[in-house]
């Protein structure tokens, strides 16, 4: 049994996820092979992005871009309750271990979706941590729980100083920069809305971008149609969570457990990410989705038998 904050957390990561199905589900059934190289792309450059901005933040705090930092300062998001991993090795080189159980993995074969979770799982985490050390990280993903057969996601994770130009190797690693004093750093759980939030936006806005840049006028009508998708789909499970939990489906209870804000234009985050109309149409597409079949199942729940 989880609590009510774990359970937000589920729903906020559960639909995150969702929200990637969805939208590459309609990529695919409308353009086939060119869908599925825009949903690559666009998952790569999602990858970038994230791996930027973590590098950002860990230069501010004057951490060494290694392996130790990427995976032990303070992520972007909190853990999920049902996450379970297998550290084998943490050093400022590598990182090496098996995610014995992925709720990403999970929800993409319950809907039926593990062949779109193997593409994330193919493009972002090269993507990702290798932009992070400046295209220098070696990753090797030998396992994955959206592959056939597979029982576990097996991942090495290499930055070798060798490998390194020499202007790089002191910004790396310790042993290359005689006037480093460690840092310490205070551990923050990081706060699931806005984490959620931001990624999802983010993850979200390129496949657009990749979308209409592909196809036009076409590629975003089925973007729009996955934001629909996406946002039935999140109004069913939230409104059984609150169910569950005797909770009022008000304003504040959306804001715990759906990614997107209720109002975008009051969100911030989208500050970076507005081309293509990006954010009207998710607030016209996903959000009122959302909120039509909030009150479809409401009107239903009320009726008299």
């Amino acid at each position: 049994m989880y609590t009510y904050e774990e359970q937000c957390t589920i729903n906020l990561g559960d639909g995150y996820t969702l929200l990637y199905s969805f939208i590459i589900r309609r990529m695919l059934d409308s353009f086939g092979l060119e869908g599925e190289r825009a949903a690559r792309e666009a998952t790569r450059r999602f990858g970038r992005d994230r791996a930027l901005t973590t590098r950002a933040r860990h230069e501010k705090l004057g951490a060494k871009i290694n392996m130790k930092s990427l995976f032990s300062i303070g992520g972007d998001l909190p853990p999920d309750p049902r996450f379970r991993r297998e550290l084998q090795e943490l050093n400022p080189q590598e990182r090496v271990s098996h995610t014995l159980i992925c709720p990403m993995a999970d929800m993409w074969k319950q809907y039926g979706e593990q062949a779109i979770g193997r593409i994330y799982c193919e493009e972002f985490h090269n993507s990702c941590y290798g932009t992070y050390a400046f295209g220098y990280t070696k990753v090797y993903l030998a396992k994955t729980l959206t592959q056939d057969g597979d029982e576990y996601c097996a991942f090495n994770i290499v930055l070798r100083p060798e490998n390194l130009p020499d202007e790089l190797k002191p910004q790396c690693f310790a042993e290359y920069d005689p006037d480093y004093h460690e840092v310490k750093y205070e551990r923050k759980a990081a706060d699931g809305k806005t984490g959620f939030d931001h990624l999802s936006i983010k993850l979200y806005y390129y496949l657009l971008d990749e979308a209409v840049k592909a196809f036009g006028d076409e590629g975003a009508r089925a973007v729009e149609a996955g934001l629909e998708d996406a946002g039935r789909d999140a109004a069913r499970r939230i409104a059984s969570t609150a169910k569950e939990c005797g909770k009022e489906l008000d304003a504040a209870f959306f804001s715990q457990n759906v990614p997107f804000e209720m109002d975008p234009e009051s969100d911030p985050l989208w500050a970076d990410y507005l081309e293509n109309n990006a954010r009207q149409r998710a607030k016209e597409h996903f959000v009122e989705t959302l909120k039509a079949e909030i009150k479809a199942l409401t009107e239903r729940d009320l009726a008299p038998v």
